[in-house]
């Protein structure tokens, strides 16, 4: 799973990272996942976002469940809410 968003709001999402770090990553490592990458992008082509975070997950429906989460969920709005040009993504793998 690949997410990308620009901070717009650095205080807001100081309350998600670091804020909340412990308990995003135990609702990751909850649904079998792994933050394997995360910080500022460094573009080959095209324009992309801010920041991105590469999770792996062990299919497409724990990544999903990570994503609808209710302990995830205000950490979740915490992150929308201080983030524009955000795109979520699973990537099969191979």
């Amino acid at each position: 799973m690949m997410i990308s968003y620009d901070v717009s709001d650095p205080e807001g999402f100081a309350a998600y990272n670091p804020g909340s770090l412990k308990e995003i990553f135990a609702t990751v490592t909850k649904h079998g996942g792994a933050i394997v990458g995360a910080g500022p992008t460094d573009a080959v082509t095209g324009t992309p976002a801010q920041t991105c975070v590469c999770l792996t997950f062990p299919d497409a429906d724990a990544a999903r469940a990570w994503l609808d989460d209710d302990e995830y969920a205000p950490l979740k709005a915490i992150r929308y809410g201080s983030t524009t040009n955000i795109t979520e993504y699973i990537v099969p793998a191979l």
